[in-house]
């Protein structure tokens, strides 16, 4: 994981299947969306924060595909994370 081998690999395996389904190896358009979600009591404070809208005190996962669905990019923070940043 930390010399990048999997993300490597997806990258590739996400190239080629668009290649198969006849579609540029790169996508020009992704879909971005972000759900937050609760925490249990033993993760610390400053991994954690309250996203407001939902009253949810946890973290907020937020993924980015590319319009056939597959994975381009994964990203974990605090729930008090505004979307846009």
């Amino acid at each position: 994981a930390d010399e990048g081998v999997f993300a490597q690999l997806n990258g590739l395996l996400r190239q080629l299947l668009r290649e198969k389904e006849g579609r540029d190896a790169e996508p020009s358009a992704c879909v971005i969306d972000a759900q937050s979600v609760k925490t249990s009591t033993s993760v610390h404070a400053s991994g954690q924060g309250i996203d407001a809208g939902k009253k949810i005190v946890g973290r907020k996962r937020s993924i980015v595909t590319d319009t056939l669905g597959l994975l381009l990019a994964v990203l974990v923070t605090a729930a008090s994370v505004q979307d846009s940043v």
